[in-house]
């Protein structure tokens, strides 16, 4: 064997341009998109000759023996017998024994001249190299699995480091939309910087993106390494000091501290919209002075050259915000907080979600988060930001917004809590999607508070702002140019409260802030009022400016979604006067919500008053045209599904009170549409699995999503039902999602063991449950003494559900040193996975190494099969092999409707005696 010399130059990321002399040598890989299942096995298979050739370099004796000698110094723990493999160990042990084996074995025998059985093994063997680490591997190992066999084998064998050029696809960088799956790709990136000298070619475009959107990876490994003598593991800490020396002196300056802290974002801010911002609360003529201070310490960057300035933060500026500042922005010194953990920093480590909450961790579930609300009375907010604190879920957003169904309202069964304080709504937000989450407190307050929302001084301070709207509310215009933007607004959206001295975005908030302020004064005193007059103009203003409002949204290009929780289904079901109160408030807010390109859906339908229907821009409807709604709903609650003929029939009494020349046909009009959609059905969950997966690119086969829609339904539905809540589905998923990028029905039951005991197989007994958990979430068999303890359950109970639990599919009994335990085996991954077993291992008895999370292959067959895989070949036909095979039959059963008929307004219905809008309850 022969001796290493030390590295001439240092590994890491390097960025090529045409301001650098560093050249594009050794392996080039083209068109690096974000999805690292796209390029990995490409540049794996192109790395895969050399790295035969470095190997034959380093021995040329057996290939078994050099495997060992090469796992024994890449990877010290795989002789470990007393903890089971991890998945990225078993990963990199299968990789080096391939990779040996083909160095050695198959390393100048042409392809035409192998037998049809060294055929299959030097595919299957190549497929174990190329596939590793990318989730598709033997046993779908992420990037561990690729930092401890290729990586860590070229950092072993190399003299120098061998040069990767990846050539990064700009459109495709550009337009992903999906962040995790960006986020995955430059985390390999940043693996394969730990033993090679990776080289990225990248246009300037494409690379003020990646700054931009990503920008603590830019920042390591962009930035910091231009120079070939600086390492990509800088010290964090030099440049955390640096970002409080920027900062250390505003501690007498609160309105810069607070313009600082709101420019957290990835876009651009404009002057306008900081003056704007009431959480930074600083004069118009202010605001330019304290930019130009904090452009002077490094901690922003101004874009003078559009018509407005505008401002974003230096990668020092974000460094300061996150590290000394908290969330009520007042100085913190960087050796007070917590580093967060960056994506450089061994990524396949990456913090599990999916363990269980430990005792005395302050880690609430994301519904228990949203009930603490706080008191408004005190110091709280009326309208709070969902995910604003630093302390929040990070799904939240993508927990309420995945399970609505567009224009529709979704009904879905859920347990939510009460608030603390019902008066508090929540907002979210993304670029192009405003959610509100708020709690029934009646009809009238319930208007109240999403009216409070939807205008709230948050809402016109980080959605409806001036660079959005514009100046004159030139943004909104539909490019047709048909109309100036004003008849728009005023006569095609029916925005309200928008008169000829209201058309810049100053006037038009100063008035609309006015109205709202003074309606909702008016809701605390109407709420308890016999008043019916009163009461009826109060609905009348409120749906007014709630309709002007959503329009708007709509006309902004932000889809709207609001999600009403009623904590106490069963009571209000069982008052007749509560529940007409609901299903009259859906019926009467929802289809004023309506739209038709620039109409408003209302004022074409159903309006009847003359003089309001004299202000309407001319409007011509296609054939069998329909209308969108400004809003999509969802309505939780523990039994609110019980309750959707109720709604429905609400609705359908609604929607046949159209204008008198609509119903008989002398103006045609397009059809109004909206679906109440059960949430929680065979459909239901398997559009939320299919919406999840298209977000963070899950490449789960049709079969497999097959496959987790009945995992669950049989994992969240109470006994003899076949529905579950889609809040429990999305929020397994995300915690699976956070171990694999392609996780497997096994391991999202694994995540879905996590959550609450009433929420997992409510079909069981809570003792039983907590058994079959604490069995899924185990890393070994576990025995009548351990689950006791890790259940937290008597040994009584144990006694009594034991038998219960080992008739579960997943339960198996195994010996271990004579005495029996439980484990879980994975039985639905079986014959999804590839039709020859890829993983090399020392045999091992079921008392050595049986795990719940390498259940496939951790049994005496497989231990054999993977033995086999690199035994010198038979010389008759290979039989002993055990043949996979799927224990999950195929689901044949076409699945429930689910899905309910849209009630829908058709242009040739009679309506019945029409009555003038504007009673109780609109």
């Amino acid at each position: 064997m022969r001796t290493r010399q030390p590295a001439a130059r240092k590994r890491g990321v390097r960025l090529v341009s045409h301001t650098t002399d560093i050249s594009t040598e050794g392996i080039t890989c083209p068109a690096v998109s974000p999805r690292l299942t796209e390029w990995v096995p490409a540049l794996l298979d192109r790395l895969r000759p050399h790295t035969e050739r470095t190997i034959r370099e380093y021995a040329t004796t057996d290939p078994w023996r050099t495997s060992s000698q090469l796992l024994a110094k890449i990877l010290p723990a795989w002789q470990d017998t007393e903890d089971p493999w991890t998945d990225d160990v078993a990963e990199a042990v299968a990789y080096t024994r391939a990779i040996t084996t083909l160095a050695l074995t198959y390393r100048d025998e042409p392809t035409s001249t192998r037998s049809p059985y060294h055929q299959q093994r030097h595919a299957n063997l190549t497929d174990t190299v190329t596939s590793i680490g990318t989730g598709r591997g033997p046993v779908n190992a992420d990037l561990g699995a690729l930092a401890k066999g290729p990586v860590a084998l070229h950092r072993e064998l190399d003299d120098q480091p061998r040069a990767l050029t990846l050539l990064l696809d700009g459109d495709a960088w550009i337009s992903l939309t999906d962040r995790r799956t960006g986020v995955r790709a430059l985390a390999a990136i940043a693996v394969l910087a730990d033993g090679f000298d990776v080289r990225l070619v990248a246009s300037p475009r494409v690379h003020r993106h990646l700054s931009k959107r990503y920008p603590n990876w830019s920042e390591c490994h962009l930035d910091l390494t231009a120079s070939r003598d600086r390492s990509p593991h800088t010290n964090h800490a030099q440049t955390a000091a640096a970002a409080w020396e920027a900062i250390r002196d505003l501690d007498t300056e609160p309105g810069k501290r607070r313009l600082l802290g709101n420019l957290k974002t990835e876009y651009t801010r404009s002057y306008r919209d900081l003056s704007n911002d009431h959480a930074i609360d600083v004069a118009e003529g202010t605001i330019s002075r304290y930019i130009l201070d904090l452009e002077d310490r490094e901690l922003v960057t101004i874009d003078r050259r559009g018509k407005h300035n505008t401002v974003q933060l230096t990668n020092l500026g974000k460094l300061a915000v996150k590290q000394c500042l908290d969330d009520t922005y007042e100085l913190v010194h960087p050796d007070q907080r917590r580093l967060d953990g960056r994506l450089t920093a061994t990524p396949q480590e990456s913090t599990s979600t999916v363990s269980p909450r430990r005792e005395g961790e302050e880690t609430p579930t994301p519904d228990e988060w949203i009930a603490t609300t706080g008191n408004p009375d005190a110091d709280a907010e009326y309208v709070q930001w969902l995910t604003g604190p630093a302390n929040a879920p990070t799904t939240l957003h993508e927990r309420f917004s995945t399970v609505a169904h567009d224009d529709a309202i979704t009904l879905v069964d859920d347990q939510p809590d009460s608030f603390d304080d019902g008066r508090v709504a929540y907002l979210s937000h993304t670029n192009d999607e405003t959610l509100v989450v708020l709690q029934w407190g009646g009809p009238l307050a319930t208007l109240g508070r999403l009216a409070g929302a939807l205008l709230s001084e948050q809402a016109l301070s980080k959605i409806l702002t001036a660079s959005r709207l514009g100046h004159e509310f030139e943004a909104v215009d539909d490019d047709t140019q048909a109309y100036p933007v004003d008849r728009i607004l005023r006569r095609g959206h029916q925005v309200g409260w928008y008169s000829d001295s209201e058309t810049t975005y100053g006037a038009w908030r100063e008035r609309i802030t006015t109205v709202r302020d003074r309606l909702l004064a008016q809701v605390g005193e109407l709420t308890d009022s016999d008043d019916t007059a009163a009461r009826a103009n109060g609905f009348e203003d409120l749906h007014g400016l709630i309709a002007s409002a959503t329009q708007l949204y709509h006309a902004a290009g932000i889809d709207l979604t609001t999600t009403i929780r009623v904590p106490d289904t069963d009571t209000l079901a069982r008052n007749p006067t509560q529940l007409k109160d609901l299903c009259e408030f859906l019926a009467k807010t929802v289809p004023k919500q309506s739209v038709y390109g620039i109409h408003s859906g209302y004022r074409m339908l159903f309006e009847d008053r003359p003089a309001k229907l004299c202000r309407r821009l001319p409007a011509e409807a296609d054939h069998d045209a329909t209308m969108d709604l400004t809003m999509s709903w969802v309505v939780a609650g523990p039994t609110i599904t019980e309750l959707h003929d109720d709604i429905t029939g609400a609705l359908a009494s609604e929607l046949t009170t159209v204008r008198e020349a609509i119903a008989d046909g002398t103006e045609a009009a397009p059809t109004l549409e909206i679906p109440v959609v059960d949430g929680t059905t065979y459909p239901a969950i398997r559009r939320v699995i299919d919406e999840v997966a298209m977000t963070h690119d899950a490449q789960w086969t049709p079969r497999e999503r097959q496959r987790l829609v009945r995992l669950c339904l049989r994992s969240f539905s109470p006994a003899d039902t076949h529905r579950a809540c889609p809040y429990d589905v999305v929020e397994s998923l995300h915690r699976a999602l956070n171990e694999s990028p392609t996780p497997t029905p096994a391991d999202i039951e694994r995540a879905a063991a996590t959550l609450p005991p009433e929420r997992f197989r409510p079909d069981l007994t809570p003792t039983a449950t907590k058994l079959y958990a604490t069995l899924l979430r185990a890393t070994q068999p576990c025995g009548r003494a351990e689950l006791i303890n890790q259940s937290g359950i008597s040994a009584s109970s144990y006694d009594r559900r034991i038998s219960a639990v080992s008739e579960l599919e997943r339960v198996t009994p195994v010996h271990v040193d004579g005495h029996r335990r439980w484990t879980t085996t994975d039985t639905t991954t079986a014959g999804t996975t590839h039709p020859t077993p890829l993983l090399a291992h020392r045999q091992t008895t079921s008392t050595e190494r049986v795990s719940s999370h390498t259940s496939t292959w951790a049994s005496q067959q497989s231990a054999h099969a993977w033995t086999a895989l690199f035994t010198p070949p038979p010389m008759h036909k290979d039989t002993s092999r055990p043949m996979k095979t799927d224990s999950t039959a195929p689901d044949h059963q076409s699945p429930p409707t689910g899905t309910h008929q849209p009630t829908t307004i058709h242009r040739t219905e009679t309506p019945p005696l029409h009555s003038k809008q504007g009673g109780e309850t609109q």
